[in-house]
């Protein structure tokens, strides 16, 4: 087999361990993934495209590229569920990342290309964020691919110069439709620092004026329609809410953390390649004159641009969730493969230890997690199918390290970290779901059969409930107010869904008790 072949086979085999491998076999998450999506199914029952609408009320929290692309899929499918929902969004995904293995093959070679895709495959964060129906995954594609297409710009012949500029421009247009300014922010300020670094004033402003017309018809249509449509309420809620106060305040989401978290969330999101990190880190650091001169020290140098600039835009913003650093990963990829590509073209003993260390750990988890599986869980035939590939991988990690066959040690462990989240991913969300989401699908599922309308009280907006019962619409309550919970208790056809720790003292009975919610009637 030609080598080449192999590395694109390995590569299928991550990719669909780690991420295609059972995406449809557990419910949509609460509550991101069922409000998007029942976004996106709104927009098929009401043949409105443009405005966004959930729960009977406008949703102008996010520009609507993302929920095109699942009515899209939808309509091509022609079903609506947790496949098709989640699909789209890793088919997207693989734009950047042969975007990045050829342009890490132009500047490198093969083998570095394929270990920095690799690398970017089984990094913990954006393994488990990119195979859900989330717009960060959606805005990730988009930014990668347009700072992608400006780095290419610098390894391109002179004649295909002008394709990838305006690729740039077109893909920075569908990062703003993804999700509004930081669709901009990340491409337009990498290009504007690099710029300056790299002296490349002339080549810019080359194709700036076009570049800005093709990135202005993409982004404003949508901007300008809803504008006129609903010009005080788009304003104040996507433009001035939405954008503005998000950024500078945290009282829209109530998301307010330290300057410092997006370090902490690096730390857990960069696993398992903080065990080559953290040895690199404590190494002896040779400081040398530093001189852009070659491809790869200049590639290097702009993937270095762009983390910097994300974590600094995101961590000067108020408002801070995890999810929001996702572009930072593909570039971070590219820093982690160099120190893997040292690795094995010399042997770091430091590195190594810290590789038997991480070899343990995945053992551990290969043996364990099955059992947490059969106890709490059925998975069936499953189960023994996972065992049996889990410890095939763990023998032959733990024989390359013995042997000291670093390639091998890389590619195995690699195998391993996709096998394991692409076996317990679909089991670890159905744990969760027993502590409280099995509940909102089960009673959702109730009122469907029986056609039931539903009243939650102080549980806040569980969109879980509104996805599984297909209802048009659900009161979400949220104050303490008994004579309302009265009323709704009164409701012919209708169910009061609460949380179990907030009965207490209410005058109501259980009708139906779940591990965390309930249906109550009066007494």
């Amino acid at each position: 087999m030609k080598k080449s072949t192999l590395v694109y086979v390995t590569l299928a085999i991550i990719l669909f361990a780690g991420y295609l491998m059972q995406i449809g076999s557990y419910p949509l998450l609460d509550v991101d993934e069922t409000r998007y999506v029942e976004i996106a199914r709104n927009m098929i029952k009401n043949h409105d495209f443009l405005t966004l609408y959930i729960n009977g009320d406008f949703f102008f929290f996010f520009p609507p590229l993302f929920f095109w692309i699942e009515c899209l899929f939808f309509k091509l499918s022609g079903c609506i569920n947790e496949l098709t929902a989640r699909l789209p969004v890793i088919l997207l995904s693989l734009l950047p990342l042969g975007l990045l293995f050829n342009l890490c093959k132009k500047v490198k070679n093969i083998r570095f290309a394929f270990i920095t895709t690799a690398v970017l495959l089984t990094t913990l964060e954006y393994l488990l964020l990119t195979k859900i129906a989330i717009l960060d995954s959606v805005l990730t594609t988009f930014v990668t691919s347009s700072v992608l297409c400006y780095f290419y710009t610098f390894f391109t012949t002179e004649k295909n110069k002008k394709y990838f500029w305006y690729a740039a421009y077109v893909f920075m247009g569908l990062a703003v439709l993804a999700k509004g300014i930081p669709g901009f922010v990340i491409p337009a300020g990498t290009i504007l620092i690099a710029t300056f670094i790299f002296k490349t004033y002339k080549e810019t402003f080359k194709y700036l004026r076009l570049g800005i017309l093709i990135f202005l018809l993409i982004t404003l249509p949508w901007h300008v329609i809803m504008l006129k449509t609903y010009p005080d309420l788009f304003f104040s809620e996507y433009i001035y809410k939405h954008h503005i106060l998000r950024f500078l305040g945290s009282d829209v989401i109530h998301r307010s953390q330290p300057w410092y978290f997006y370090l902490l969330t690096l730390l857990w999101g960069l696993m398992p390649h903080m065990f080559v990190i953290i040895p690199k880190l404590f190494g002896r650091i040779k400081f040398t004159k530093p001189e852009i001169v070659s491809n790869f020290s200049k590639f290097q140098t702009l993937n270095i641009i762009v983390i910097l600039l994300t974590l600094i835009f995101f961590s000067v913003s108020k408002t801070k969730l995890i999810t929001y650093i996702l572009p930072v990963y593909p570039f971070c990829a590219v820093i982690i493969a160099k120190i893997w590509n040292d690795f094995i073209r010399k042997d770091n003993v430091k590195i190594r230890y810290s590789l038997v260390i991480l070899n343990s750990l995945l053992i551990t988890a290969a043996i364990i997690i099955p059992f947490i599986a059969s106890y709490f869980l059925n998975p069936g035939g499953n189960l023994y199918f996972m065992q049996l590939v889990l410890a095939i991988l763990a023998y032959f990690s733990t024989v390359s390290l013995i042997k000291k066959k670093r390639f091998n040690i890389f590619l195995t462990q690699m195998l391993l970290v996709s096998a394991l989240f692409g076996f317990t991913t679909p089991l670890g969300y159905k744990l969760d779901y027993t502590f409280g989401q099995n509940d909102l699908i089960k009673f959702a599922e109730y009122a469907k059969e029986n056609n039931y309308t539903i009243s939650t009280y102080k549980t806040g907006k569980r969109y879980s409930l509104l996805y599984y019962s297909e209802l048009p619409e659900i009161n979400f309550y949220k104050e303490d107010n008994p004579e309302w919970l009265r009323q709704e208790l009164c409701r012919k056809n209708n169910i009061v869904i609460i949380r179990n720790k907030d009965i207490k003292d209410l005058p109501v009975k259980i009708k139906e008790q779940g591990k965390k919610y309930s249906i109550i009637e009066k007494l």
